[in-house]
């Protein structure tokens, strides 16, 4: 008899999904792993588009845009240089007027600044101000279209940082997020089809918790890194608090997803532990009963 009637007769009460993946156990396994590292990176960058799209929505975005831009423009020295001349420009004009000598291009009603307080300009400049940056980005700032800036300067510590924070941002992270929770949503139920028991629940789960794990890690370094910028220098302070919050929502959207992993991989553990332990309650139950009907039969017999 050869080796392959040998096979097809071991193999004839199998299923047709056995037959398969004895025939091409080890491609199987290439293909789950494949699969798991796909998962583990859509994860990842899941939990950073959506960290991402979190900080960079308006009503989180535009209070920190306020403090940093009140930082770049030293808008206090402007107000107490420049104040009193806004209000005497505003009692001969009508409409609306653009303080001169301002770093943005912001617009201020005439009526409004007549009888406004130096609070109250800051107010007005700083909302302003940071709807348009959060509108334009960084680029608001440039008023002749040919600005350059250096990476290394302050200004340039804007653009990494508050310069982020921008609609359109929000709105490609938004895609972003939503691009990758589908395909990892995709990726983790083509992983449960190709693995077997509880380790349908298990594989996934801990692929995710992989993913979670490095995008906390990660942006948990840059937070720590973001920390050591500037020094004791209060002018970045401002600018430093924005970067460290933006990292700071990628490690706790990373450490939420690694602990929902993990927990499910623990949950499987714990169902399969207990499956085993009914079943192998039932077959001794099983066993016992069959050896105390046997004696039965003896007894009877004799």
């Amino acid at each position: 008899m050869s080796t392959g009637d040998t096979f097809e007769e071991g193999a004839a009460g199998l299923s047709a999904r056995e037959r398969v993946f004895a025939q091409v156990g080890g491609t199987g396994e290439g293909r789950r792993s494949l699969v798991a590292v796909l998962l583990a990176l859509a994860a990842f960058g899941m939990v950073l588009s959506t960290s991402a799209w979190q900080v960079t929505a308006e009503s989180t975005a535009v209070p920190m845009l306020r403090a940093a831009i009140a930082s770049l423009t030293d808008i206090d020295a402007f107000i107490a240089e420049h104040g009193a001349e806004l209000r005497e420009e505003a009692a001969r004009t009508e409409g609306s007027l653009e303080p001169a000598g301002y770093a943005l291009p912001v617009v201020l009603e005439a009526q409004e600044v007549r009888t406004a307080t130096d609070g109250d300009l800051r107010a007005m400049l700083l909302d302003r101000s940071a709807a348009l940056v959060y509108a334009e980005g960084l680029g608001a700032f440039d008023r002749t279209g040919d600005q350059r800036i250096d990476r290394l300067s302050l200004v340039g510590l804007l653009e990494l940082g508050a310069g982020q924070l921008s609609g359109p941002l929000h709105t490609r992270a938004g895609v972003a997020a939503a691009t990758l929770a589908v395909a990892t949503a995709l990726l983790g139920a083509l992983l449960a089809s190709l693995s077997e028991g509880w380790s349908r629940m298990r594989a996934p789960a801990a692929a995710m918790a992989l993913g979670g794990v490095g995008a906390a890690a990660v942006s948990f370094a840059f937070w720590a890194a973001a920390g050591q910028v500037g020094g004791s220098d209060p002018f970045v302070a401002d600018l430093r608090t924005i970067a460290q919050a933006g990292f700071a929502a990628g490690t706790r959207n990373g450490a939420f997803v690694a602990g929902a992993g993990l927990a499910a991989v623990v949950a499987s553990w714990v169902l399969e532990y207990a499956e085993r332990r009914t079943f192998a309650g039932e077959e001794t139950g099983g066993a016992d009963g069959f050896r105390a009907g046997y004696a039965d039969e003896e007894r009877d017999a004799g």
